[in-house]
């Protein structure tokens, strides 16, 4: 039981780091100034994202992280309010 505390303490903090260096290379590639740097970064980017993604499942499939499961009025209302913000800005 402790290996699998330790274990998942290990995934949990490998996938915020994952979260962060998303975040942070998201910005660095729109502010790129070339052409083949964004193409690199946004390469980075990508991979990045597959990984986050491959650990959320992997926690999920180790029960260490449950998904809940929405109704489907709240997210058509989740999705009208997105709508009217992105509405309010144009």
């Amino acid at each position: 039981m402790a290996q699998q505390n330790k274990d998942q303490d290990i995934i949990n903090c490998m996938l915020i780091s994952l979260k962060h260096l998303k975040a942070l290379f998201n910005t660095f590639s729109q502010e790129a100034g070339t052409c083949e740097l964004y193409e690199k970064v946004d390469s980075i980017y990508e991979t990045i994202s597959e990984l986050q993604r491959e650990t959320y499942d992997f926690m999920i499939e180790q029960n260490w992280m449950q998904v809940e499961a929405q109704a489907e009025a709240k997210i058509e209302k989740a999705a009208k309010k997105l709508q009217k913000q992105v509405s309010s800005m144009a």
